[in-house]
Protein backbone atom coordinates (compact mmCIF):
# COMPACT_ATOMS: atom_id res chain seq x y z
CA UNK A 1 0.00 0.00 0.00
CA UNK A 2 2.96 2.85 0.80
CA UNK A 3 4.72 1.24 -2.34
CA UNK A 4 1.27 2.15 -4.29
CA UNK A 5 0.61 5.35 -2.51
CA UNK A 6 4.81 6.48 -3.16
CA UNK A 7 4.19 5.95 -6.60
CA UNK A 8 1.09 8.17 -7.10
CA UNK A 9 2.60 10.99 -5.34
CA UNK A 10 5.95 10.27 -7.71
CA UNK A 11 3.54 10.21 -10.70
CA UNK A 12 1.79 14.03 -9.74
CA UNK A 13 5.22 15.66 -9.35
CA UNK A 14 7.55 14.46 -11.75
CA UNK A 15 5.81 16.09 -14.81
CA UNK A 16 6.40 19.47 -12.74
CA UNK A 17 10.11 18.11 -12.14
CA UNK A 18 10.90 17.92 -15.93
CA UNK A 19 9.50 20.72 -16.75
CA UNK A 20 11.56 23.22 -18.66
CA UNK A 21 10.30 26.58 -18.94
CA UNK A 22 12.00 29.29 -20.78
CA UNK A 23 11.44 32.75 -22.16
CA UNK A 24 12.70 34.12 -25.39
CA UNK A 25 12.89 37.79 -26.25
CA UNK A 26 14.75 38.11 -29.32
CA UNK A 27 11.82 39.00 -31.46
CA UNK A 28 11.04 41.43 -29.15
CA UNK A 29 8.06 39.42 -27.89
CA UNK A 30 8.32 37.87 -24.92
CA UNK A 31 8.00 34.19 -25.35
CA UNK A 32 7.50 31.68 -22.46
CA UNK A 33 7.25 28.03 -23.57
CA UNK A 34 6.72 25.36 -20.96
CA UNK A 35 8.05 21.62 -21.87
CA UNK A 36 7.60 18.62 -20.10
CA UNK A 37 7.87 14.65 -21.89
CA UNK A 38 4.09 15.05 -22.53
CA UNK A 39 3.31 18.77 -22.24
CA UNK A 40 4.37 21.57 -24.55
CA UNK A 41 2.82 24.95 -23.81
CA UNK A 42 3.20 28.79 -24.72
CA UNK A 43 2.22 31.83 -23.49
CA UNK A 44 3.11 35.12 -25.62
CA UNK A 45 3.46 38.74 -24.11
CA UNK A 46 2.76 41.72 -26.74
CA UNK A 47 3.40 45.22 -26.98
CA UNK A 48 0.42 47.83 -27.80
CA UNK A 49 -1.16 50.76 -27.68
CA UNK A 50 -4.34 51.29 -26.36
CA UNK A 51 -6.52 54.55 -25.63
CA UNK A 52 -6.70 55.41 -22.73
CA UNK A 53 -4.43 52.93 -21.69
CA UNK A 54 -1.22 54.17 -23.33
CA UNK A 55 1.80 51.41 -24.13
CA UNK A 56 0.45 48.10 -22.62
CA UNK A 57 1.20 44.72 -22.89
CA UNK A 58 -1.49 41.73 -24.17
CA UNK A 59 -0.86 38.01 -22.72
CA UNK A 60 -2.09 35.49 -25.20
CA UNK A 61 -1.76 31.69 -24.17
CA UNK A 62 -1.75 28.63 -26.25
CA UNK A 63 -1.65 25.01 -25.44
CA UNK A 64 -0.64 22.44 -27.58
CA UNK A 65 -3.18 21.56 -30.26
CA UNK A 66 -2.68 17.91 -29.26
CA UNK A 67 -4.44 18.75 -26.39
CA UNK A 68 -7.38 19.31 -27.87
CA UNK A 69 -7.91 15.55 -28.72
CA UNK A 70 -8.52 14.03 -31.65
CA UNK A 71 -12.14 15.08 -32.16
CA UNK A 72 -12.44 18.88 -31.97
CA UNK A 73 -16.31 18.35 -30.05
CA UNK A 74 -15.08 16.18 -27.42
CA UNK A 75 -14.00 18.35 -24.45
CA UNK A 76 -11.17 17.13 -22.80
CA UNK A 77 -9.68 20.14 -21.14
CA UNK A 78 -10.55 22.24 -17.83
CA UNK A 79 -9.44 25.35 -17.43
CA UNK A 80 -8.66 25.95 -13.57
CA UNK A 81 -6.31 22.57 -14.23
CA UNK A 82 -4.21 24.66 -17.82
CA UNK A 83 -4.38 27.50 -15.45
CA UNK A 84 -1.44 26.34 -13.33
CA UNK A 85 0.44 26.54 -16.56
CA UNK A 86 -0.67 29.40 -16.97
CA UNK A 87 0.53 30.82 -13.71
CA UNK A 88 4.19 29.34 -14.16
CA UNK A 89 5.19 31.22 -17.52
CA UNK A 90 3.77 34.33 -16.30
CA UNK A 91 5.80 33.87 -13.00
CA UNK A 92 8.73 33.58 -15.44
CA UNK A 93 7.63 36.56 -17.54
CA UNK A 94 7.59 38.37 -14.65
CA UNK A 95 10.85 37.46 -13.59
CA UNK A 96 12.55 38.81 -16.76
CA UNK A 97 10.60 41.69 -16.29
CA UNK A 98 8.35 43.16 -13.76
CA UNK A 99 6.98 46.25 -15.16
CA UNK A 100 4.23 45.50 -17.82
CA UNK A 101 0.99 46.90 -17.81
CA UNK A 102 -1.67 44.23 -18.72
CA UNK A 103 -4.81 44.69 -20.81
CA UNK A 104 -5.49 41.81 -22.29
CA UNK A 105 -5.74 38.36 -21.80
CA UNK A 106 -6.51 36.15 -24.87
CA UNK A 107 -7.15 32.22 -24.37
CA UNK A 108 -9.34 29.69 -26.65
CA UNK A 109 -12.51 29.35 -24.79
CA UNK A 110 -14.02 26.20 -26.82
CA UNK A 111 -12.00 23.27 -26.03
CA UNK A 112 -12.36 23.68 -21.81
CA UNK A 113 -15.20 21.55 -19.89
CA UNK A 114 -15.62 23.23 -17.10
CA UNK A 115 -15.66 26.89 -19.45
CA UNK A 116 -19.05 25.05 -21.53
CA UNK A 117 -20.65 24.04 -18.48
CA UNK A 118 -20.69 27.28 -17.13
CA UNK A 119 -21.95 28.67 -19.68
CA UNK A 120 -24.69 26.15 -20.00
CA UNK A 121 -25.40 26.55 -17.24
CA UNK A 122 -25.50 30.45 -16.90
CA UNK A 123 -27.41 31.07 -20.20
CA UNK A 124 -29.73 27.60 -19.72
CA UNK A 125 -31.12 29.36 -16.33
CA UNK A 126 -31.53 32.71 -17.42
CA UNK A 127 -34.94 33.78 -17.65
CA UNK A 128 -34.16 37.04 -20.15
CA UNK A 129 -32.44 34.26 -22.24
CA UNK A 130 -34.88 31.39 -22.57
CA UNK A 131 -37.80 34.33 -23.28
CA UNK A 132 -35.73 35.49 -26.05
CA UNK A 133 -35.63 32.17 -27.22
CA UNK A 134 -39.27 31.55 -27.09
CA UNK A 135 -40.10 34.60 -28.81
CA UNK A 136 -37.50 34.61 -31.76
CA UNK A 137 -38.26 31.28 -32.77
CA UNK A 138 -36.19 30.14 -35.56
CA UNK A 139 -32.29 31.75 -34.98
CA UNK A 140 -30.96 30.46 -38.33
CA UNK A 141 -29.93 33.03 -40.85
CA UNK A 142 -28.48 31.68 -44.27
CA UNK A 143 -25.87 34.17 -45.47
CA UNK A 144 -23.93 34.12 -49.08
CA UNK A 145 -20.05 33.79 -48.96
CA UNK A 146 -17.91 35.80 -50.83
CA UNK A 147 -16.86 32.26 -52.92
CA UNK A 148 -21.20 31.75 -53.74
CA UNK A 149 -22.11 29.08 -51.29
CA UNK A 150 -24.33 29.65 -48.88
CA UNK A 151 -23.75 29.41 -44.85
CA UNK A 152 -26.65 28.76 -42.32
CA UNK A 153 -25.66 29.70 -39.09
CA UNK A 154 -27.84 30.98 -35.74
CA UNK A 155 -27.75 34.80 -35.43
CA UNK A 156 -28.77 35.70 -31.96
CA UNK A 157 -29.28 39.07 -29.84
CA UNK A 158 -25.26 39.49 -28.97
CA UNK A 159 -26.36 42.78 -26.72
CA UNK A 160 -28.43 40.15 -24.54
CA UNK A 161 -26.01 37.83 -24.41
CA UNK A 162 -23.38 40.05 -23.16
CA UNK A 163 -25.46 41.43 -20.73
CA UNK A 164 -26.66 37.82 -19.28
CA UNK A 165 -22.83 36.65 -19.12
CA UNK A 166 -21.88 40.03 -17.46
CA UNK A 167 -24.72 39.73 -14.48
CA UNK A 168 -23.18 36.16 -14.09
CA UNK A 169 -20.04 34.76 -12.42
CA UNK A 170 -18.10 33.45 -15.47
CA UNK A 171 -15.06 35.31 -14.86
CA UNK A 172 -14.69 34.45 -11.39
CA UNK A 173 -12.15 31.81 -12.45
CA UNK A 174 -10.08 34.49 -13.94
CA UNK A 175 -10.80 37.28 -11.67
CA UNK A 176 -9.40 34.70 -8.63
CA UNK A 177 -6.67 34.16 -11.18
CA UNK A 178 -5.44 37.76 -11.77
CA UNK A 179 -6.75 39.45 -8.39
CA UNK A 180 -2.82 38.61 -6.56
CA UNK A 181 -1.10 40.15 -9.84
CA UNK A 182 -3.23 43.06 -9.38
CA UNK A 183 -5.80 43.10 -12.14
CA UNK A 184 -9.66 42.22 -12.01
CA UNK A 185 -11.12 40.93 -15.37
CA UNK A 186 -14.20 41.53 -17.47
CA UNK A 187 -15.44 40.39 -20.86
CA UNK A 188 -15.93 41.42 -24.00
CA UNK A 189 -18.93 40.49 -25.95
CA UNK A 190 -19.28 38.28 -28.46
CA UNK A 191 -18.36 37.93 -32.26
CA UNK A 192 -20.30 40.29 -34.60
CA UNK A 193 -19.54 37.95 -37.48
CA UNK A 194 -20.11 33.78 -37.46
CA UNK A 195 -20.63 33.72 -33.69
CA UNK A 196 -19.71 30.42 -32.16
CA UNK A 197 -21.91 28.30 -30.14
CA UNK A 198 -21.25 25.20 -28.43
CA UNK A 199 -21.98 21.97 -30.81
CA UNK A 200 -24.27 19.06 -30.07
CA UNK A 201 -21.54 16.76 -29.24
CA UNK A 202 -19.83 19.76 -26.64
CA UNK A 203 -23.53 19.98 -25.14
CA UNK A 204 -23.24 15.69 -24.89
CA UNK A 205 -20.00 15.44 -23.89
CA UNK A 206 -20.58 17.79 -20.90
CA UNK A 207 -23.94 16.11 -19.79
CA UNK A 208 -26.69 18.68 -21.03
CA UNK A 209 -29.39 18.51 -23.20
CA UNK A 210 -28.43 19.41 -27.26
CA UNK A 211 -31.46 21.41 -27.68
CA UNK A 212 -29.55 24.55 -25.80
CA UNK A 213 -28.35 27.71 -27.64
CA UNK A 214 -25.30 28.46 -25.59
CA UNK A 215 -23.31 31.52 -27.00
CA UNK A 216 -19.16 31.29 -26.39
CA UNK A 217 -18.09 35.14 -25.94
CA UNK A 218 -14.71 36.48 -27.36
CA UNK A 219 -11.93 34.56 -26.28
CA UNK A 220 -9.97 38.12 -25.23
CA UNK A 221 -10.78 39.51 -21.35
CA UNK A 222 -9.79 43.27 -19.97
CA UNK A 223 -7.43 43.18 -17.67
CA UNK A 224 -8.05 46.30 -15.80
CA UNK A 225 -5.65 47.62 -12.73
CA UNK A 226 -7.00 47.03 -9.18
CA UNK A 227 -7.15 50.17 -7.51
CA UNK A 228 -6.67 50.34 -3.43
CA UNK A 229 -9.63 52.44 -2.19
CA UNK A 230 -8.44 55.59 -1.12
CA UNK A 231 -7.93 56.22 2.77
CA UNK A 232 -10.16 58.47 4.73
CA UNK A 233 -8.23 61.72 6.13
CA UNK A 234 -8.52 63.54 9.37
CA UNK A 235 -12.13 65.21 9.85
CA UNK A 236 -11.91 69.04 9.81
CA UNK A 237 -13.93 70.76 12.66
Amino acid sequence: MKRELLLLILLAITPRILAQVTVDTSSGVVVVKERTPTVHKGLSIYNAYEPGRGKCHLIEYEPNSGDYGVDPDTLYLDLGNELVHVKTMLDAALKYKKSYNFYRFAINLAPYRDVAARLADIFATSPEWNAYLKKAGNLQVADTLPDGNELVEVKYDRVLAASVLDRSNFVQVLNDFFQPYGYKVSTNGFPPDHPPLLSHNQLRSIGKPETLIVPIPNSFFTLTKITAPAKAGPVKK
